[in-house]
């Protein structure tokens, strides 16, 4: 979710384009119609790939555009990939009124006068999950996981998630002894839950082995996964996000949230 609301910078620098803008007696929503293509022409650029994608810029006049003001954004999406490894099944965004600094713009920067809300929702399949714990950048989170006392470090390999109903979920994986080459193969069942809307842990957990080593290896996959999925460490910078609820249906999981943006990476301050 942090990665999607930071698309926000590049559909608000094209929305400042000198667009021409429709003269009086014109059709009031041409202009709105005329940025929201462009806007989504530039957002469709950031992603390797999509399947399907409307955006809608709402500002009425549409010459308030020139004084850096709209009154919302809102993004339809669906079959969104982002760095060819992460895909989302459908995206929702809407914001509040936004207020930008022309001048900042004109320099190539987003510096937003006020604070703004955004409210977000996004569907992630099954399978999608999956090849996101292929990703390199997954890859290398999954590994190095210290072993209390040891001095021996673990790593998660061909991690799988099935996806049951009411938040009920199914996990296997590999993990590896880095040390000494030692390998097991392990399962769970859990419940997905999200604590003070920030953290999304895996609760009243089932381990499927009986063997001791193997459930100490796989209670450190869940004690590893909950650490991760606190969204205050994802380092984003300017806004706090937050999961208002989170459910799982039909093989799909979704999050609804909301971020609270006080400014986009690299302008505090400026």
């Amino acid at each position: 979710m942090g990665r999607i609301i930071f698309l926000l910078p590049i559909a608000l620098r094209t929305m400042m384009l000198p667009f021409p803008f429709p003269v009086a007696g014109g059709r009031a929503d041409a202009g709105e119609q005329l940025v929201s293509s462009a806007v989504s022409t530039a957002i469709r650029a950031l992603l390797s790939r999509v399947e399907d994608l409307q955006v809608s810029v709402h500002c009425q006049p549409v010459s308030k555009l020139l004084q850096g003001a709209l009154d919302g954004f809102s993004l339809r999406g669906r079959g969104l990939v982002i760095k060819n490894s992460f895909r989302a099944e459908i995206l929702r965004v809407d914001t509040d009124a936004i207020a930008i600094d022309l001048g900042a713009i004109l320099g190539g920067r987003v510096r937003l006068l006020r604070p703004t809300v955004a409210v977000t929702s996004v569907v992630l399949r099954e399978e999608d999950i999956n090849a996101a714990f292929e990703a390199p950048l997954v890859v290398s989170k999954m590994r190095g996981i210290a072993v209390e006392g040891g001095g021996q470090t673990l790593a998660f390999e061909k991690t799988r998630i099935q996806l049951g109903e009411d938040n009920r979920v199914h996990f296997e994986t590999d993990i590896l002894l880095e040390q000494s080459g030692e390998r097991l193969h392990t399962g769970l069942q859990a419940r997905l839950t999200v604590e003070e809307q920030r953290r999304i842990v895996l609760a009243d957990v089932l381990f499927e082995d009986d063997d001791p080593r193997s459930r100490e290896w796989a209670a450190l996959f869940v004690a590893h996964f909950n650490r991760l999925m606190d969204i205050d460490k994802f380092n984003l910078d300017g806004a706090t996000l937050r999961i208002q609820r989170l459910y799982t249906r039909n093989r799909q999981l979704t999050f609804e949230g909301r971020a609270n943006i006080n400014h986009f990476p690299g302008t505090k301050g400026r």
